[in-house]
């Protein structure tokens, strides 16, 4: 297809493919399209849509007070695009009748850097950033939880840990990431997590469950960073710890960063010690 801007005319020229009156040899194609092949399976509710496809990105414009672009994602998307994980065929970027992007700024940005077609879809009528808005909000992206369920799914010995892992003791992922080594976003992801001391794991979560009687937000992903810091040091006593929260549980409060909790925990684990008997946690 002649690659313009006159969308609507050029779409016209394929009347059997864009009008709702097919012949019967359209329909026999589309039916075989639709069913894999299978020509014998009918389907007469089947509708058509026209996608584009095209090279030209400076067709294109971007909507003043859309969404911020991530460069990191743009790269991210390009690096699978290059390692042959393109599926902009099947996820087409949507653009109004000016050709400006309503949905898809970063597939768009992704095509172009690693030099693919973009696929996109022309919704016709007057829309604006709210209509912007309701389409990326009625989107649900797929979730870190969604990622583990998929790869223990398909018998990944160290996501089915995983899973078992964060669900029994009621964690949020990354706060269950955190108590597993450590591991970052991505690596779980991408498939690369692994299970290396399922034990030491179990252990900084019970011992969280423990200062959970007295930090009802001690699950939060700061918190539960700071806890770590301070339960990973050689000269920690869990005992001790609880006993000096009991007495300390009035001074608790949520603050803004790992360093204040670290802090935190400092002063009430050391309460009424010595300067010459304390240890520094971080």
């Amino acid at each position: 297809m002649k690659d313009t801007t006159d969308w609507e005319s050029e779409a016209k020229k394929y009347k059997s493919l864009y009008d709702k009156n097919l012949t019967p040899d359209d329909n026999r194609l589309l039916n075989m399209l639709a069913t894999n092949g299978k020509s014998e399976v009918s389907d007469n509710t089947l509708k058509t849509h026209m996608v584009f496809a095209t090279m030209q990105y400076t067709k294109f414009n971007l909507i003043p007070g859309n969404r911020d672009i991530s460069d990191g994602h743009i790269n991210t998307l390009v690096d699978k695009i290059k390692n042959g994980e393109n599926f902009l065929v099947y996820s087409p970027i949507m653009v109004d009748e000016q050709m400006r992007v309503l949905d898809g700024q970063h597939r768009l940005l992704a095509a172009k850097r690693a030099g693919v077609h973009i696929w996109y879809n022309v919704v016709k009528g007057n829309v604006n950033l709210d209509t912007v808005a309701r389409i990326n909000e009625s989107q649900r992206k797929w979730q870190p939880s969604n990622f583990v369920h998929m790869y223990a799914t398909l018998g990944n010995v160290h996501y089915k840990a995983f899973e078992q892992f964060y669900r029994g003791f009621k964690l949020s992922v990354s706060t269950g990431l955190l108590l597993f080594g450590s591991q970052t976003m991505s690596a779980l992801r991408n498939g690369k997590l692994e299970a290396a001391d399922i034990l030491h794991a179990e252990e900084m979560a019970n011992a969280l469950l423990d200062v959970k009687k007295y930090v009802t937000f001690a699950k939060y992903n700061r918190f539960a960073s700071a806890f770590k810091r301070v339960f990973e040091h050689t000269d920690y006593d869990h005992k001790r710890m609880l006993a000096k929260l009991e007495q300390r549980k009035h001074t608790i409060k949520k603050l803004t960063s790992v360093t204040d909790y670290i802090r935190l925990l400092e002063g009430i684990y050391y309460y009424q010690l010595s300067d010459a008997n304390k240890v520094r946690f971080f």
